[in-house]
């Protein structure tokens, strides 16, 4: 909403995302590509690898376990496990650094490393790509990518809610609002149109962000804000879907609103030019638990 703003960023460790292009750069740059190359090629050779070349210059092998199964769309909550090496075998990074789960980003909408393999990939399929252009320190990496799901924003509404909510009575609403009262107050105030309403709030992700603390070390967290705020009920000061499943509460009571991204940021999402980074990602759904404290 327009008053929450977090750090989105993604960490590799030491790999750096740049474009995959071979035009425009320096002698210097050129004749590095042109030892990557060599070298891909001589790993293809050694390693007897049957791969394809695709138009961007990485090569690449998929095994396609269902030939039928869904391909990523744009907007898509994808699901994977990766590892990233040099061709000497030297781990660059894991979707299983520091903590045994999956990576999990959205699909297409921002700059990222995994849209190029993940472009040519279905559910299931597991695969190697080998990256000139794409390196750690200049050298070439490989890539050994297992898609594991790839969710609409709706299925994985209805996931995430069956995942980490199985006995809350959730609700939904023609807009896609989906909403649960945790903590009732029957005699609480009714919140109107032109009122000030006043709550506490947490806001979520529907899944896990690579992120950095201190030490440099990876964990994982899907919560992006976290706090107290007052607006004004039915001014359009905050996003459809936060406005909306406030208003299914009353003073006193608690509750949980989970929205697409056609309440929240839509297609564009939250861009802050200063860091470079997204707010919040573009097709994000959005969860928050509240508590409404006043209304006046």
């Amino acid at each position: 909403m327009k008053k929450f703003f977090w750090f989105f960023a993604l960490s590799f460790v030491v790999l750096l995302t740049s474009c995959l292009s071979n035009n425009d750069v320096d002698p210097a740059e050129a004749e590095k590509l042109k030892e990557n190359e060599a070298a891909v090629k001589k790993y293809i050779t050694d390693n007897s690898l049957t791969v394809k070349q695709d138009a961007s210059g990485f090569y690449y092998n998929i095994d396609a376990l269902n030939p039928t199964a869904k391909s990523p769309k744009v907007g898509d909550l994808v699901t994977m496990d990766f590892v990233i090496k040099k061709l000497t075998g030297e781990v660059v990074d894991s979707s299983r650094i520091n903590q045994k789960i999956p990576y999990a980003y959205i699909f297409g909408v921002y700059n990222n490393l995994f849209n190029y393999p993940i472009n040519l990939m279905k559910e299931g399929d597991k695969g190697i790509f080998l990256f000139p252009q794409l390196v750690s320190k200049g050298d070439p990496v490989k890539i050994e990518i297992s898609l594991i799901s790839s969710l609409g924003e709706d299925d994985n509404i209805n996931k995430y809610i069956g995942t980490n909510y199985p006995t809350t009575n959730f609700f939904k609403s023609s807009t896609g609002l989906r909403y649960a009262i945790t903590t009732e107050n029957p005699s609480g105030t009714a919140l109107l149109n032109g009122k000030t309403v006043t709550l506490k709030y947490t806001g979520r992700l529907l899944f896990d962000v690579r992120k950095t603390d201190t030490n440099n070390k990876l964990y994982y967290d899907s919560k992006f804000d976290e706090g107290t705020i007052s607006f004004t009920l039915g001014a359009s000061q905050v996003v459809p879907g936060f406005e909306e499943a406030v208003s299914k509460l009353k003073v006193g009571e608690k509750g949980i609103g989970i929205f697409p991204s056609t309440l929240g940021y839509s297609t564009s999402g939250s861009y802050n030019q200063a860091t470079g980074n997204y707010v919040i990602p573009p097709y994000a759904s959005l969860l928050f638990e509240m508590e409404v404290t006043a209304v006046k």
